[in-house]
């Protein structure tokens, strides 16, 4: 073996160790998981898919043939169950999430302040099942609109620091593409979009999204957080400010898209 093959078998080995000493067990990550509350965030989340998947089909200007609605209805229930969504997501971040970083994290996420905030998050995605969009974006702006300019400030900084409406927007996009292209497995009649135009028309729209998207993300916050104390609201900002709490949200947003696409590829006839 000559010297240079030597030389890249080594760096190879030595990238190797690396990229195996930043990984996570998935135990550590469904820790973590538990403690942020993303665990129990997608037990709502998958049966309001399911409910959202079906009333989505049978809505619209050109609902779907009730047979079709029926056997997408089955499918979903078998796709978007708990035990998928949160398997996909948990190998997720066991693949993601720095070994480096896991100690800070825990202690933010096993700290009382962090675990009143993660059960806020909780019971608002469980309850975003009651009441339509709007209803729920309206009252959350009035709430907003009603506080002290230190806690909207608060607010404006929570939803910066967090990166939620432009992770939100690049997460429905790739949802509204990969959704209709698995329907089409349903229904054989059905026209036929390529992924690029579909990802194209989506991708014009990314401004009114983002926009949209603010909005909604403010009057969440204003409502979820709304009965949490302006300190914590500025620990809060403060953690997510951190290495650890920005990898943390980039890797909890990978993982819980990797999931919600592994339910939508799941959908089978």
């Amino acid at each position: 073996m000559t010297q240079g093959w030597r030389k890249v078998l080594v760096a190879l080995g030595c990238a190797a160790a690396t990229a195996a000493q930043a990984q996570i067990s998935e135990d550590q990550a469904e820790q973590l998981m538990r403690l942020s509350g993303q665990w129990a965030q997608l037990e709502s989340m998958a049966t309001q898919m399911q409910d959202g998947l079906v009333q989505g089909l049978a809505g619209g200007d050109k609902p779907a043939a009730p047979e079709l609605a029926q056997r997408v209805k089955q499918a979903a229930a078998s796709a978007f169950s708990v035990e998928r969504l949160q398997a996909v997501a948990r190998r997720s971040l066991a693949e993601g999430v720095r070994a480096s970083l896991l100690p800070e994290l825990l202690r933010w996420y096993g700290s009382p302040l962090a675990r009143r905030i993660s059960q806020a998050e909780v019971e608002s995605t469980a309850a975003k099942a009651e009441g339509d969009l709007k209803q729920r974006t309206q009252a959350g702006m009035a709430l907003a609109q009603a506080a002290t300019p230190g806690r909207q400030q608060l607010l404006l900084k929570l939803v910066e620091v967090t990166r939620a409406p432009s992770l939100g927007v690049d997460l429905a996009i790739n949802m509204w593409v990969a959704l209709p292209l698995t329907l089409a497995r349903f229904d054989p009649k059905a026209p036929r979009v390529g992924e690029a135009e579909l990802r194209a028309g989506f991708d014009a729209q990314r401004p009114q999204l983002l926009a949209a998207f603010e909005t909604i993300t403010l009057a969440s916050m204003a409502t979820t957080y709304r009965a949490l104390p302006d300190d914590a609201l500025a620990a809060y900002a403060g953690f997510m400010a951190t290495v650890a709490g920005e990898h943390y949200t980039d890797q909890g947003t990978q993982a819980f898209e990797a999931a919600i696409l592994a339910a939508i590829a799941a959908l089978k006839p």
